[in-house]
């Protein structure tokens, strides 16, 4: 739910603020739940820390950002999280397209993205990630 009110943020210009306060209260308690060493939190706090991190970028701390997407998907594909992985690559594919302009980059994330889903076993994912960047996966700028 975290994930989704911080993506949702990024994007509801009017109402970021009180999507932004929820997905801090939400937060909190993750990072509560990993300093009490659960081991399924940390994979699932590093892309939340991605995603807030993308939310409250500000100039020239987009190798920030791309460092935190990179840990999540890193972090999550270690751990044998594949879905978590693809999600992390998704999101750093929207974030790329989206915040920075990068559409090679986000090509290769949604790729990647596609291929974890795809060994997951999750196809109308798989199709709807064909469906929804279509332009970018056929190589072309707009999306």
């Amino acid at each position: 739910r975290c994930l989704c009110l911080y993506a949702t943020a990024r994007t509801n210009k009017t109402k970021k603020k009180q999507f932004k306060a929820q997905a801090k209260r939400i937060h909190k308690e993750l990072t509560n739940a990993l300093k009490n060493k659960n081991p399924n939190v940390p994979h699932h706090a590093s892309l939340l820390n991605a995603e807030k991190a993308a939310l409250n970028q500000k100039k020239n701390q987009d190798d920030d950002v791309r460092k935190l997407y990179n840990d999540a998907i890193s972090m999550s594909a270690r751990g044998g999280y594949v879905h978590d992985a693809a999600l992390a690559q998704e999101r750093f594919a929207d974030y790329l397209l989206s915040s920075v302009g990068d559409y090679e980059e986000a090509k290769y994330h949604i790729e990647g993205a596609i291929q974890r889903y795809t060994n997951w076993g999750a196809m109308g994912v798989v199709e709807h990630l064909h469906n929804k960047y279509q332009d970018v996966l056929a190589g072309s700028s707009t999306n």
